[in-house]
């Protein structure tokens, strides 16, 4: 049921844009993020990756494809992982000359690797900070759930997490 109104919400906000259809000069963005993690004694931790691409339809509705590879060391054993995502997302108040730019989004993928392979899916919202038109400097906020099939989706909510990233962006 969440998943659906989510959904619907999404769309809604895509439908109720005056602005849909102006295009944009810029159509293609491409952002890396990073972040890492250890327990005080270095002896366990982890690192994350991400690269997005992302396709501007206009200047407020973007399709993106997001890879993202994690090493954890627990201390014991070394994890490898990847995520391949695909989702789009609505920029606010999208203009130029404007150097904040906020957006929500949401997005469906998959993980595999040295983990149980799994569906993950999630909203997400952000805000680009341009440092000239064609560079921004991004930070992000989502919310994720796994689940293995659409059943388990509505009830695995629930069991989420908050994933943040910062990372720098360009445009062309």
């Amino acid at each position: 049921m969440r998943t659906t109104a989510l959904a619907l919400l999404g769309a809604s906000v895509l439908a109720a844009s005056p602005t849909f259809a102006i295009e944009q000069e810029k159509k293609w963005e491409l952002q890396l993020l990073g972040s890492g993690s250890n327990d005080v004694d270095f002896t366990a931790g982890g690192f994350n990756l991400t690269a997005q691409l992302a396709y501007y339809f206009t200047n407020e509705f973007a399709v993106v494809a997001r890879q993202t590879a994690t090493y954890t060391d627990t201390g014991s054993d070394n994890l490898w992982s990847a995520g391949t995502r695909l989702g789009a997302q609505y920029h606010f108040n999208y203009d130029p000359e404007q150097r904040w730019v906020p957006y929500v989004g949401a997005n469906i993928g998959y993980l595999y690797g040295d983990i149980n392979d799994t569906w993950i899916a999630g909203p997400e919202a952000g805000l680009k900070y341009f440092v000239n038109d064609t560079t921004f400097i991004g930070l992000s906020v989502s919310y994720e759930w796994l689940f293995d099939s659409t059943g388990d989706a509505d009830s695995n909510f629930d069991d989420g997490q908050f994933v943040y990233g910062l990372g720098i962006g360009f445009q062309w």
